[in-house]
């Protein structure tokens, strides 16, 4: 009798009730980076690891797909395959099958998957359980504008406060970086956004950040077979090192071979530009030559025709091919601007780039995409598609922090993404500590256009603060702020006229000093061939010392040129040595370069 009654009560059991296995996979090795994947009652959840330590607590994985969860009740998961350090994994669902991709390097872990069917991609279960106590570093800015051009402040916050601290919601853009209590440094963004939607991250309390998309339940389309963006969590025992993380290029494709045959037209460099200075004679063209003029002077490569060229000019092709030819016997070439609502029809782009290529134009800069949905991603990587096909050179605004685009694409040579100096001239002027906060937040994605270099507008700042940002942000489309024409025209600049005319765009090497702290004090040692450039900026107002211990130098005497602040400009030449240990005083909010030959 009984045991009749056990095995009806266990066949019930069976029925109505689905037994998930207990089970766990490690990928990589206990004494280095790793990625453990377990399943709890069905639920997929993944934890990154860095030796002994947890970067991300057990956090849910999987997706919803046509309104079918993946992730949530999954009865196996195997190593389909592995090479090297790259894993893939097989996820048995009662949904279906699915599998995920790891990567994993010195530094982090990234993975992405691979969708089972075609239809709308509603939700990404992805998340991240940030460690108890860290302090997270995140962009604010109070209006709409937050998660539509990135264009927000960087400051910080305990963890615990992420899904309130922000007027606008819990949703942040990417990156978020952290400092753990033990004094290292995590940091969680994404690599190769193709053929889906940007990544944000909410809050969801816990310690705990959710994969965030534009579209919300909406959703968006996606094919069989597809893969997604990786998630990526860098991991750093130090600034240097996290400064030099360099998972998101590896992460991205190499360029299509046939597209990029020719990349003789892809050169970096500096550029002087009228629309953030201009006055009464904007856009006017003997205004415009004076720019060139003085372009050629500063020895710059470029001049950004902005807003206004098409609708301020009668006959606007016939001038632009004016421009250019003045600007090529100068050695200088010409970028224009557009707005991307006039050119998200593709016949109408191709229409307008073939003009821009008969006229001689190097470049264009676009604007206004404000958003990283899927249908503005996909704009995005057909206009790179497109303007590399023309030999045109791109620079991104209004847009997201980049993924890892100008790998696959390399006519792409700097976008926004980042609240930059365009902002003084409304009234809403770039604080110190945010400068100084950018070289281990928003640049550890890629390439920013910042336009550094506003002398005359240069906030609560320095003028050598505003020199030392032309040599601390990265972007191979170098757009300098200030009108060249009152540099050259003022002694007050000609001392610095020479470092202009040599600035580089391009680096061979980049190491973070010692005295380094987010949004606290920046100081960057850089190396363009046989040169090296220190530029270090104080984010406090308060005197901050630094103390320079060139150890990256060879053996033997250097000649150095320093470049510090005391109303003005102040330059000094000095011999130096790599055990020197050189003592600077840093005025509030100031700056210091150093030049080493």
């Amino acid at each position: 009798m009984f045991p009749r009654i056990f095995s009806c009560l266990l066949l019930l059991q069976c029925i109505f009730l689905k037994v998930y296995p207990q089970s766990e996979l490690r990928l990589g090795h206990t004494n280095g980076p790793s990625v453990i994947l377990s399943v709890s009652n069905g639920v997929l959840n993944w934890s990154a690891v860095a030796g002994n330590k947890t970067l991300t607590g057990p956090s849910a994985a999987g997706f919803q797909l046509n309104n079918v969860r993946y992730g949530h009740a999954v009865e196996s998961m195997d190593i389909s395959a592995r090479e090297g350090d790259r894993y893939d994994v097989t996820v048995k669902d009662r949904q279906g099958v699915f599998r995920m991709v790891f990567r994993l390097f010195k530094d982090g872990c990234a993975f992405r998957y691979v969708l089972p069917e075609r239809g709308k991609l509603v939700k990404e279960l992805t998340a991240f359980r940030i460690p108890a106590s860290a302090r997270v570093w995140f962009f604010e800015r109070n209006n709409a504008w937050k998660l539509k051009s990135y264009a927000g402040w960087w400051t910080s916050t305990i963890v615990d406060s992420l899904p309130v601290i922000s007027a606008m919601g819990p949703v942040q853009g990417k990156p978020l970086v952290m400092q753990l209590p033990d004094r290292t440094y995590m940091a969680i963004t994404e690599a190769a956004l193709y053929n889906y939607s940007g990544m944000r991250l909410e809050a969801t309390g816990n310690r705990t950040v959710q994969v965030n998309f534009t579209e919300g339940n909406a959703g968006f389309d996606v094919d069989a077979g597809q893969v997604t963006p990786w998630r990526v969590v860098m991991y750093a025992e130090d600034l240097n090192a996290l400064v030099n993380n360099g998972m998101i290029a590896a992460l991205n494709p190499r360029p299509n071979a046939s597209l990029y045959k020719d990349v003789s037209y892809i050169r970096p460099g500096k550029a002087v530009w009228s629309w953030i200075t201009r006055k009464e004679n904007y856009m006017q063209p003997e205004e415009e030559k004076r720019f060139i003029d003085a372009a050629a002077r500063l020895r710059f490569d470029y001049t950004l025709l902005d807003e206004g060229w098409e609708t301020i000019w009668p006959n606007k092709w016939a001038q632009l091919k004016d421009i250019c030819r003045y600007a090529a016997e100068r050695k200088v070439k010409v970028w224009v601007w557009r707005d991307s609502k006039l050119l998200r029809n593709p016949q109408q782009r191709d229409l307008f780039l073939d003009s821009l290529v008969q006229c001689g134009v190097a470049g264009i800069k676009t604007d206004f995409m404000n958003s990283e949905a899927r249908e503005l991603v996909d704009f995005e990587i057909g206009f790179l598609q497109a303007t590399a096909a023309r030999r045109l050179m791109v620079n991104f605004h209004g847009c997201h922090a980049p993924t890892g685009e100008s790998v696959t694409y390399p006519n792409e040579m700097t976008r926004e993404g980042i609240r930059g100096l365009e902002l003084n001239p409304m009234k809403e002027p770039i604080p110190a500590w945010h400068n100084a906060a950018l070289p281990f937040t928003r640049f550890l994605c890629g390439h920013g256009d910042y336009t550094p270099g506003f002398f005359t507008n240069k906030g609560p700042t320095t003028d050598v603060h505003q020199l030392a940002l032309m040599y601390l942000f990265n972007s191979p489309f170098q757009c300098m702020a200030e009108n060249p024409v009152t540099l050259l025209n003022s002694p007050l600049y000609a001392p610095i006229i020479p470092l202009l005319q040599t600035l580089p765009v391009t680096w061979d090497e980049t190491l973070v000093l010692e005295g380094s702290e987010i949004g606290q004090l920046a100081a960057l040692a850089k190396r363009s061939g046989r040169e090296w450039y220190v530029a270090v900026i104080n984010g406090t107002d308060q005197p901050q010392e630094f103390t320079l211990r060139p150890t990256f130098l060879s053996r033997g005497r250097h000649r150095g040129l320093v470049v510090s602040d005391e109303e003005g400009f102040v330059l000094e030449e000095r011999r130096i040595r790599r055990q020197d240990a050189l003592r600077f005083v840093l005025p509030a909010t100031g700056g210091l370069v150093v030049r080493i030959r």
